[in-house]
């Protein structure tokens, strides 16, 4: 450390250039990365930082929105809503984060939304033009943040925005009055703080540090950015894995090799993050060091298979080239819009003959997916129209935008209508499945009970057999039914007899007995994880980091139970039905983040404004609500966002603001 009297020195000197500095020209600041909600590098808030604080808290309370502000001098010759998206994607802003940044010298200001985000363009005007600018132009330094910080609180909550209670500051704080005065006053200022300096590394010389006092962000912001970082890149995948789906298709497997292979390394990166997040759910849970490094190791895997991502975003656009071929893929578009439309009617009747029959957490999932296909398929009609209208202007931009929309929009009608033809199939082999499963479970009771008396064991694994057995049976009876809960119901107490009987049981046997079991498991798992991830996958802006969480787990469960099915029939089956369990939970926690969800500041969604942005954010980012400036990759003027390959780094913002 250094000594006080070379820290007062090297103070001293810092008087004199700092004095020196109050006589010459406005210091000018260009984006950075910002650590704090609150950043003032020119004492405009004046003594109120607490009550900015207080106000952006609320907002994050109650609209889930994290809002940093920003006071400089001057944005450094830099167009203020440039400056604000730079400062936001240098400080890895998220589908939640946003900036107000303000120049007091310029008299400008911007602000920067993710484009996820679901608050529309004429939202974010309201906010601006009642809250933020009459504040502003008072040189209400701080009352334009609490204004803003309220404003959006109100527009998500479905409210009108409140004026804002104005109390006017200083014209340019900061900026001094750059004579001999001015140095003078600054330089006995600037003394005062040397001394204290001096008094502070002194007094810090002779305190040891707390032990056990973690340094950075505490474990709460830790899991926060974790799961944000979860759902983000859940959701990039998905994106990403639609286009490389297409453009494979159009342009062959080895064009598009290294797309790829950058998605399947950040895949596994994400898959790994997921099972780690798992594992701060085990009981007993880890302990605060290790809850630390488990969370920063998901957000190191994540900011790193986001980064891989990113790094094939700008080849691969160039690659798909849209906006040459604009017309031909309206075209094929138009095709592939009418073959969707076609299958509807099939789909519907399936839908019925699911409803008549079944129950459970897969017809849940399918019961909504006809009417969710057919917006997606008026969604697509619209932003046609609008692509056309686009070409008609010459801009071919915005057209592919639109094209890269209808894109993910038919992808996404498809899946819907894929995953209830797909659950009729599985539901209808799941119940034929039944009445085999409980022939086999049958054949190892009298098996069992031949062998009584026993040990404790087989009479608990006899009783639930005898219990799943009685649950089948009453099954097939009903109704309706959940086929797939009542078989993995029976091989879960055959899997118990199993157990129990090992003892009288040659290892051959219990392989046989498995190998028979594990392809009613593995199709009950498969139907499972495939109908959570179509689920989700067609939800995704609804969808929270926990049933993402379960599906990938099941999905690496359902991996190895096919990997091992070949060698390890005994093992692959456990493999399985923990797959099927997984999914079967991970639906389920989907479905609930579904029904709890309402879009912020949608309210009864009347009008077609509402619609279109709750299915934007259900679509999970192709409809943004507002264009507004922006990045290349967004949708300007029709609020449309493109998805397309790659991670956060390519992920559109919207931005706005102006003189004040």
């Amino acid at each position: 450390m250094l000594r006080p009297a070379r820290v007062a020195v090297a103070v001293v000197l810092a008087v004199l250039t700092g004095g020196l500095a109050l006589a010459g020209p406005a210091r000018a600041d260009g984006p950075e990365r910002l650590d704090s909600q609150v950043t003032d590098k020119v004492g405009a808030l004046d003594g109120r930082e607490g009550e900015v604080r207080a106000a952006l808290d609320r907002l994050r309370a109650d609209g889930g929105l994290r809002l940093f502000v920003v006071y400089v001098r001057s944005f450094d010759g830099t167009p203020a809503q440039r400056w604000a998206d730079q400062t936001a994607t240098r400080s890895d802003f998220g589908r939640r984060d946003a900036v107000l940044a303000v120049a007091t010298r310029d008299r400008a200001y911007a602000y920067a939304f993710d484009t996820e985000f679901p608050l529309t363009d004429t939202q974010l005007d309201t906010v601006a033009s009642v809250a933020i600018e009459p504040a502003l132009s008072a040189n209400d330094w701080a009352g334009a943040a609490v204004a803003a910080a309220d404003g959006y609180r109100a527009v998500l909550a479905g409210q009108p925005v409140p004026s804002p209670r104005i109390q006017p500051g200083e014209a340019d704080p900061g900026g001094g009055g750059g004579g001999a005065g001015a140095w003078v006053a600054g330089a006995l200022c600037l003394l005062l703080v040397a001394g204290g300096v001096v008094l502070v590394l002194w007094l810090l010389r002779r305190r040891r540090p707390r032990p056990g006092v973690p340094a950075g962000p505490s474990t709460a912001e830790l899991t926060t950015k974790a799961n944000d970082l979860l759902v983000e890149l859940d959701n990039d995948l998905r994106a990403s894995e639609q286009e490389l789906a297409l453009t494979a298709g159009r342009y062959g497997a080895e064009a598009t090799a290294s797309y790829a292979a950058a998605l399947d390394s950040a895949r596994q990166d994400v898959a790994e993050a997921f099972r780690l997040r798992m594992t701060l759910d085990e009981t007993p849970g880890p302990d605060e060091a290790t809850r630390r490094g488990t969370l920063e190791e998901i957000i190191r895997r994540c900011t790193a298979a986001d980064s891989r991502l990113d790094a094939e975003s700008e080849a691969f656009d160039a690659l798909r080239d849209l906006e040459a071929r604009v017309e031909t893929e309206l075209a094929e578009q138009a095709t592939r819009q009418e073959e969707l439309e076609a299958r509807v009617p099939a789909a519907t009747a399936a839908l019925d003959a699911v409803r008549a029959r079944y129950v459970g957490p897969v017809a849940a999932g399918i019961a909504g997916n006809v009417d969710q296909a057919r917006r997606r398929l008026e969604f697509v009609t619209s932003v046609t129209r609008q692509a056309t209208e686009a070409l008609t202007a010459g801009d071919r931009p915005r057209a592919a935008l639109a094209v890269r929309a209808a894109e993910e929009a038919l992808g996404q009608a498809g899946t819907l209508l894929d995953a209830v033809e797909r659950a009729h199939a599985d539901l209808d082999a799941a119940r034929a499945a039944v009445d085999t499963l409980v022939a086999e479970v049958e054949t190892d009771l009298a098996a069992a009970r031949a062998a009584q008396p026993g040990t404790a064991a087989l009479a608990a694994a006899v009783s639930g057999a005898e219990q799943a057995l009685g649950a089948a049976r009453a099954a097939v009876a009903a109704a309706t039914a959940d086929p797939l809960a009542t078989a993995a119901r029976l091989e879960e107490a055959d899997a118990a007899l199993d157990r129990a009987l090992a003892e009288v049981r040659d290892a051959a046997e219990r392989a046989a007995r498995a190998r028979a079991m594990l392809d009613h498991a593995l199709v009950a798992a498969r139907a499972e994880v495939t109908a959570a991830g179509d689920f989700i996958a067609t939800r995704r802006g609804a969808v929270a980091s926990q049933p993402r969480a379960w599906l990938a787990q099941a999905q690496q469960h359902l991996a190895r139970a096919e990997a091992l099915a070949p060698s390890d029939p005994v093992t692959a089956l456990g493999e399985a039905q923990r797959a099927g369990q997984l999914a079967a939970e991970a639906g389920r926690a989907a479905q609930s983040n579904v029904d709890q969800w309402t879009p912020p500041g949608i309210g009864g969604g009347g009008g077609g404004g509402g619609t279109d942005v709750l299915l934007g954010v259900l679509l999970g980012g192709i409809l943004s609500g507002g264009g507004g400036g922006g990045r290349s990759r967004g949708w300007g003027g029709g609020g449309f966002r493109g998805g397309g390959f790659g991670g956060s780094g390519s992920r559109s913002r919207r931005t706005g603001g102006g003189r004040f």
